[in-house]
This record gives structure tokens, C-alpha cells and sequence, in this order.
């Protein structure tokens, strides 16, 4: 259940083609479990702080084996403090709190369920596309994954 480097291309590039069909210049990210980068890709028209904004959505997702989506909006209305200690705790700009960014959650042989990444998108307005396109790489992914 790896995300092997032409694995993560098709990701990136089903993101930048997503954005593209919304009429959005975006940049994708991958990262591993761990949070680490596998690969990120900025559409040539895109702002050039994209590709951080899109990994650092992905690097939140990671570690919290969540989307980012549902986690902001509840953390701005239910515990604005508790977003505001996550947010604090980024001095080195490794995550950025914002919608965008999607856990790959995958089943292991036992049922039991594991991350293996996240992807991040950056660039559509408003964020809830960047979301929806990082909800829908996931669930493209996540079959071909289990099925490995």
C-alpha cells in the first residue's frame, strides 16, 4: 500500500486536471504518512506560494489522519482556541490550517485501518474546491490501494 512515484505523478497530475476542468490554477501535493513529501506539482499559471500552501495542507491531514476541511470549520466555530494552538505550534511552516487537504486512509488485510499520506490542493477560491478536489483524488485512489 505504497505510494510509489508513478503513483503519486497520476495523483498529481488527476489534481492539476481537476483544477483546471473547474477553472482553477492549482498546485498538488502528496506526502507520505509520516508527513513527508513524495512529490508536489504548481500549474505554471498558479501563484508561486501554492505549492507550500498545498503541502502544508496535506502534511496536516497527515498528521491527523483527517481532512482538513471538516477539521477547520469545526475548529472556527466549536474550538477556535485549539485552532489557534495548532496554528502556533507551526513555527517551522510545515502545515497550514485550511481546507484543502485529504488522509489517504486505506484497510490492511485485517480490516484495520491505516494512513499511508494525505494530499494537499491549493489555489481555487473558495477553499471548499480545493477540498472537493483532494476528497475526490482520494476516493479514486483509495480502491486501487486496497486492492494491492
Amino acid at each position: 500500500m505504497e505510494l510509489d512515484h508513478k503513483l503519486v505523478e497520476q495523483i498529481i497530475q488527476r489534481g492539476i486536471d481537476a483544477g483546471i476542468a473547474r477553472k482553477f490554477e492549482v498546485a498538488c501535493a502528496v506526502v507520505d504518512g509520516e508527513g513527508r513529501s513524495r512529490g508536489v506539482i504548481r500549474h505554471a499559471g498558479a501563484l508561486w506560494v501554492t505549492p507550500e500552501f498545498a503541502l502544508g495542507k496535506a502534511r496536516l491531514a497527515s498528521a491527523f489522519r483527517n481532512n482538513t476541511g471538516p477539521m477547520f470549520a469545526r475548529l472556527q466555530k466549536e474550538r477556535p482556541l485549539y485552532g489557534a494552538t495548532i496554528a502556533s505550534l507551526n513555527a517551522n511552516k510545515e502545515w497550514f490550517l485550511a481546507e484543502g487537504g485529504a488522509a489517504i486512509k486505506v484497510k490492511d488485510a485485517s480490516g484495520k485501518e491505516k494512513c499511508v499520506g494525505a494530499i494537499g490542493v491549493s489555489g481555487c477560491f473558495p477553499a471548499t474546491i480545493d477540498q472537493e478536489i483532494a476528497d475526490e483524488l482520494v476516493a479514486w485512489l483509495v480502491p486501487q490501494l486496497e486492492k494491492k
